[in-house]
């Protein structure tokens, strides 16, 4: 589908009243997704309200959040059975093929960052993350959660990559970019999906070029990296389970940071020391995208540095202080934390879509607590988040909106492919 006429198509679905965010929402995900229950639309429509409202991404928080005169115990209740609808859990692949059309109907080779992220820590649940780079953050095309017993293995990695599969547009072939913790296990199930991918190699991992038998530690080019990324040729990485790939090696220069974290903070943790290690690596990447003209090796250091992205969105959704606080959700079933994200998601994209229209009604201004004008200094989410809160004073209707969900789409369009 053209980029065009996917805007026209979002378009078409707003009528030219002034209306209400959610309300926008409701009548295009009613359209968009027949599948979905209207009783379950409109429960889940609410519980986006309520976490734009309140901030508090919980089952109890968002009962607690619902404006109207039925008591907080029964509007708890509400939450707690919308969480535990296994329809619903169901269905949400729906809403995600509907965001993933958004985001990908028009771009045929997406850079999709995914990695791992603990939703709890004491209850050891983590989330397996896909997202659209853009510029700053990236815009999660869909993300599901897992037990501990299955991070990191083929029993979470191949059913997420069949349900990402399902929900990307026909034509679609993304790029798919992960950091170390990836091997060839996960680069091979990517490739039977037809798709690229790009990671880092570290480790003790074996290459043999294409031509030639001996064998060389990937710890071998490091001493020849430097600030210019180079093509290091094609061959079989790994001697246990070989996979064909291509090398490019890079080293930037140093940054001279210092550790000014509390020991409170966790200053002597184990961790840091594999960080402190892992800065000062070179980058080796490994990838299934042919070296050429058009995608060289400067171009993919740029690209893999993108992955970084991922963790802002992850924060966005974790922080109790500058998020929606997830990191406070007591819930224990994996099913209802992938609704909880569902449910963030949403309302993430309504607060871009408000960010998008106070940067072009020059209102960003009026919530920066210095005087920078050269830059953004707040993200379009924090932005969109400010502006709602003071909706009496920054008034926004339909046809601002339709052309939000317009812009977003070109800009999400725009960032979210590589530069060939």
């Amino acid at each position: 589908m053209a980029l065009f006429d996917l805007i026209n198509f979002a378009k078409n679905q707003l009528d030219n009243n002034t209306m209400r965010d959610i309300s926008i929402l409701h009548d295009l995900l009613k359209k968009q997704c027949p599948n979905l229950h209207a009783k379950r639309l409109s429960s889940l429509m609410i519980a986006t309200q309520s976490l734009l409202d309140g901030q508090q991404l919980s089952l109890t928080e968002l009962g607690r959040n619902i404006s109207g005169s039925v008591a907080p115990k029964h509007n708890i209740k509400r939450i707690d059975r919308l969480l535990g609808n296994s329809n619903l859990h169901n269905e949400r692949l729906d809403i995600y093929r509907w965001h993933a059309k958004l985001l990908c109907g028009a771009n045929p080779m997406p850079v999709v960052l995914v990695d791992w992220s603990d939703v709890r820590e004491q209850l050891r649940h983590l989330t397996l993350r896909a997202s659209v780079s853009v510029q700053g953050r990236s815009v999660t095309l869909y993300e599901r959660v897992f037990s501990f017993a299955e991070y990191n293995s083929p029993v979470s990695h191949n059913p997420f990559l069949r349900e990402l599969a399902s929900i990307l547009p026909s034509g679609c072939c993304p790029l798919i970019v992960t950091d170390a913790g990836y091997r060839n296990p996960w680069f091979r199930e990517v490739e039977k999906h037809g798709w690229f991918w790009l990671g880092r190699v570290r480790g003790d991992v074996g290459f043999k070029r294409d031509g030639q038998a001996l064998w060389q530690s990937n710890k071998s080019f490091y001493p020849s990296a430097n600030s210019r990324a180079k093509y290091l040729g094609c061959g079989q990485l790994g001697r246990k389970s070989p996979l064909h790939a291509h090398l490019h090696l890079y080293k930037a220069k140093a940054k001279h940071r210092k550790d000014n974290r509390s020991s409170k903070a966790g200053r002597n943790h184990t961790a840091q020391q594999s960080y402190r290690a892992g800065s000062k690596e070179p980058w080796l990447l490994a990838t299934n995208l042919p070296e050429n003209d058009k995608l060289n090796s400067k171009q993919l250091v740029s690209l893999y540095a993108r992955r970084m992205q991922i963790e802002e969105t992850f924060r966005d959704i974790k922080s109790p202080q500058y998020g929606m606080g997830l990191r406070h959700s007591n819930s224990r079933c994996t099913k209802r934390f992938d609704i909880l994200l569902l449910i963030a998601m949403l309302a993430e994209w309504l607060l871009r879509l408000l960010g998008l229209i106070a940067q072009k009604q020059n209102w960003e201004r009026a919530f920066q607590a210095n005087t920078i004008r050269n830059r953004r200094v707040l993200s379009i989410i924090r932005l969109g988040r400010e502006v709602r809160k003071r909706a009496k004073d920054y008034k926004m209707n339909s046809a601002q909106i339709t052309w939000a969900i317009g812009q977003y789409i070109i800009w999400v369009h725009k960032e979210g492919r590589p530069i060939l």
